[in-house]
């Protein structure tokens, strides 16, 4: 049941507003060139008599307490997200990307809408284009589900996304016969813009923590430490030479998950690999990675993608300070979640509906941060340099030449920091 006092039904669409269509339309004009702004002006005014029924349709199923995730609002969120296509930019995934843009920044374009309304089928949205696992759900032994996600995300990315940000070659065939061909029989059930912006937000973080990997390595750096590995297979695919030293650090379970999916679809550990599992709440860092033969004397790149958040605040401020006590020319690239006070609505929405999600599969979030405070205190642990890149400046970096949409999620944001 929603939160908020439920909207009342309607006898019958109500009378379209053509001049209110037109205002709306003009709010897109910072965003798009005027043939494009043309283009959507038309498409609104086409379409404003479905979405007043579409409305009322959903006033009615709220009034009468149906659930975001009910089959009447999974329906109900399908001729959504199909109308709302229809209604802005059509098979245009450039146009649609701006659209949606514009629709985070301008909040004249739902004022017409009753928020209740808004927050129902924003729910019900999520619900439908939630990402799927990878061969078993929550409670099976083994990975947890975000390691699978994350899997999954990267595999698909390699499918669905031209140019790709993250070229894994890899990245399919980790998964086994029978979930690559899964995934290629029915990739385009992953195309909606919440699965967009989540393969996009994963294939851009572990996109800068290579590329920092690799600028490490130019200057000198000969230890690389992945935590959270996952099915990452950046040192499978990397060739580093054989003076480095790679370290991955993961579960227990989930490494031998790993391993097991390694064996079995014929890729060879290098060499120079070592696999140090651990688990964060009742073994320490520094003491696994000392008994795996890592060297605290000598620097180190650090990548800690998609663990923050699963973490306690003191246990990721503990974990840093330990890096921060690494050698000078040592660095870690990691991301975090945004303090939900700084994210718009929409985001907060989608972070509380991801908390829900997870915390039903056994993986509770357990820390945010306010990056201008997170960068204050690794300041004063110790790290020389830190930059904080949120959305858009990852997005110039990575995104900025693509006409597909892709979007980052702003509910992230990364830092890079160095000794």
């Amino acid at each position: 049941m929603p939160s908020h006092p439920p909207c009342q039904p309607t006898d019958q669409a109500r009378t379209l507003d053509p001049s209110g269509t037109e205002q709306r339309a003009a709010l897109f004009t910072p965003y798009l060139t005027p043939p494009e702004l043309a283009e959507v002006r038309r498409r609104m005014l086409a379409h404003a008599g479905d979405w007043e029924a579409l409305f009322a349709q959903a006033s009615v199923h709220i009034a009468g307490g149906a659930a975001p995730r009910s089959d009447q609002a999974q329906i109900l969120a399908r001729r959504w997200a199909d109308l709302f296509r229809a209604a802005y930019a059509g098979d245009d995934d450039a146009l649609d990307g701006k659209v949606r843009d514009a629709f985070a920044r301008e909040p004249g374009l739902t004022a017409h809408i009753d928020i209740g309304l808004i927050d129902f089928m924003r729910q019900a949205l999520m619900h439908l284009h939630r990402p799927a696992l990878a061969h078993g759900e929550a409670g099976e032994a083994g990975p947890k589900p975000s390691a699978r996600g994350t899997a999954i995300l990267r595999a698909v990315h390699q499918l669905l996304d031209a140019p790709l940000i993250l070229d894994d070659p890899l990245a399919l065939t980790i998964l086994g016969p029978a979930q690559e061909a899964a995934l290629r029989a029915d990739a385009r059930r992953h195309r909606n813009p919440i699965g967009g912006t989540l393969r996009a937000t994963m294939a851009v973080r572990s996109r800068l923590a290579e590329d920092s990997w690799r600028q490490a390595r130019r200057d000198g750096v000969r230890q690389y430490v992945i935590l959270g590995a996952g099915l990452d297979t950046s040192a499978y695919r990397d060739g580093a030479p054989a003076d480095v030293d790679v370290f991955e650090v993961d579960l227990p379970a989930t490494q031998r998950w790993k391993r097991d999916c390694l064996r079995a679809a014929g890729i060879a550990a290098p060499p120079n690999l070592r696999y140090v599992a651990l688990d964060f709440s009742d073994a320490t860092l520094e003491r696994g990675l000392t008994a795996s033969g890592f060297d605290p004397a000598r620097p180190a790149m650090f990548s800690w993608l998609g663990v923050s958040m699963y973490l306690p605040a003191h246990c990721v401020l503990h974990t840093l300070r330990y890096m921060a006590r690494c050698a000078p020319g040592s660095a870690i690239v990691f991301d975090f979640l945004m303090a939900p006070a700084l994210l718009a609505p929409s985001e907060r929405a989608g972070l509380a509906l991801m908390a829900a999600g997870l915390a039903e599969q056994g993986e509770a979030l357990q820390s945010h941060f306010d990056p201008a405070a997170l960068e204050a205190m690794l300041r004063r642990a110790g790290f020389a340099r830190v930059a904080h890149w949120d959305a858009r400046a990852l997005s110039r970096r990575y995104l900025s030449e693509r006409d597909d949409g892709l979007r980052l999620s702003t509910v992230f944001g990364m830092i890079e920091a160095g000794v």
